[in-house]
């Protein structure tokens, strides 16, 4: 069976943004943001997760109400870290799982976000990388994630179904 070509799949994410412009959101998604920096071989990434989704999930992982307004901020941040860490993993093209160090998260509620903002070292730079991003696919059938990955002018789109969870970062020839 052929792969299904790139255009579908951006067809799709268009038509899912647009559909979660309303209050409601009957789709399940996210996006991430992913900036290589060559000078210092960092990898900054923006990821950003409806707010209610993300609750909703950490509640269940947790078995009692997370919420972004009551739950005290450093116990948020400390179930929502340790959720991330098993569900966005970035790998060294050798393999290496990486460690991240958290920047911040900011909350905006009129639109329901959630983002997380955090960097990864990755010192043999980015091409070869393996990317996990399986935030909300355990709570969530239909989550479609994806991540946006730049490196100077060269920038790749990789999606993630809960049934594809891992993708590699290979940018085309120059």
């Amino acid at each position: 069976m052929r792969p299904l070509p790139l255009r579908f799949f951006l067809v799709l994410l268009t038509f899912f943004w647009a559909v979660g412009a309303s209050s409601a959101h009957p789709i399940h998604r996210s996006i991430a943001e992913a900036t290589y920096q060559p000078s210092s071989r960092i990898l900054e990434v923006a990821l950003r997760l409806f707010a209610d989704d993300f609750e909703a999930t950490l509640s269940a992982r947790e078995k009692k109400k997370i919420s972004l307004e009551k739950t005290p901020a450093a116990d948020f941040d400390r179930v929502a870290h340790a959720y991330l860490a098993e569900r966005f993993v970035v790998k060294t093209a050798a393999g290496m799982a990486t460690t991240r160090r958290w920047i911040g998260r900011e909350f905006k509620d009129g639109a329901n976000e959630c983002w997380f903002y955090f960097e990864v070292a990755l010192p043999e730079g980015i091409e070869g990388v393996t990317i996990l991003h399986a935030a909300l696919t355990d709570q969530f059938r239909d989550q479609l994630n994806s991540v946006v990955v730049h490196a100077g002018a060269r920038k790749q789109t990789l999606f993630f179904l809960p049934t594809h969870r891992e993708k590699t970062v290979r940018f085309p020839p120059e």
